[in-house]
């Protein structure tokens, strides 16, 4: 005998509470496989950090080999290092690609575990805004992959709706399941 419970998903609660504000991949399709690339926005906006935090940190030795100002050194080095770590840790989702594969019928993501593509039956674009004490409230659109075993997987989160449409529709299509626009008017 087969135990079986009907699963609900509460598809109005966004996933995730913040989101870049800016287009952070674009998903390709190849074939039979489908996955999402960092733009090239993204990355430089890391490696910005990764660069200056590098440039101090050469600077710091510059000070040291020159000066005999320790504490300096010891500043413009912690905060080098401060600002490289903190560019490197931004570059790492990028770095980790989603895809879905039809060849082995599996979505990976390297965060949870693998969905068997057959299991997918629905993807989904939630509406959200971000709200922040010092800055404006901006509209943020994700978009997530439904299981038949209940299972809600963000795929894609970012401000450019237009992006965010294609992009499901090219997934949708890849994977033949229905896209639902579950987007709700947001007054700022």
């Amino acid at each position: 005998m087969q135990n079986t419970a009907k699963l609900t998903i509460d598809l109005n609660r966004p996933l995730l509470k913040d989101g870049p504000n800016f287009l952070s991949h674009t998903v390709i399709v190849a074939d039979d496989l489908a996955h999402l690339k960092p733009t090239i926005t993204a990355m430089l906006f890391c490696m910005v950090y990764i660069v200056v935090g590098s440039f101090l940190l050469i600077l710091a030795t510059y000070l040291l080999i020159v000066t005999t100002m320790y504490d300096l050194v010891i500043f413009v080095g912690g905060f080098g290092i401060a600002i490289a770590t903190f560019g490197l840790s931004l570059i790492q989702p990028f770095l980790k690609r989603a895809s879905f594969n039809k060849t082995s019928g599996l979505f990976d993501n390297h965060r949870d575990r693998d969905v068997k593509l057959h299991h997918i039956t629905s993807l989904q674009i939630n509406n959200k805004i971000i709200q922040s004490k010092h800055a404006p409230n901006y509209h943020c659109y994700e978009l997530n992959l439904l299981t038949e075993h209940g299972r809600r997987i963000n795929i894609l989160n970012h401000n450019n709706q237009q992006q965010l449409l294609q992009d499901a529709e090219l997934l949708g299509d890849f994977l033949q399941v229905e896209v639902n626009d579950c987007r709700r008017e947001i007054i700022l």
